[in-house]
């Protein structure tokens, strides 16, 4: 291996693991940020009640940002709750797509 003491190829070594763990690290982060990993661990536990959530546990499910999980709260204070999911295709931002997209993670209580 390059003519290297046994030394030197333990400081290799060491450098090249801790190259790889900071590069796990780094993926970690970018793909499990706060609120990914909220809206994942939600999916785990049980869906989130549209009905009952609050603009932080909406905004936990991928898709919903803030001014969609604010237009969720409008929508169901004027309508006095959701009877079905539905009736989110109704709000503004709500695309088939994004429908699809977070219907798994959403529940009407």
């Amino acid at each position: 291996m390059l003519n290297l003491t046994n030394d030197e190829r333990r400081a290799v070594v060491f450098i090249l693991l801790i190259y790889l763990l900071g590069l796990g690290i780094n993926f970690a982060c970018k793909h499990f940020t706060a609120g990914k990993s909220l809206g994942r661990l939600n999916q785990s536990l049980g869906k989130i009640n549209i009905n009952t959530a609050d603009k932080k546990l909406l905004m936990s499910v991928s898709g919903i940002g803030d001014r969609l999980s604010q237009r969720i709260i409008d929508s169901r204070e004027l309508n006095k709750g959701f009877r079905s999911l539905e009736e989110l295709k109704g709000i503004k931002g709500i695309t088939e797509a994004k429908f699809d997209k977070i219907k798994d993670y959403i529940m009407v209580q």
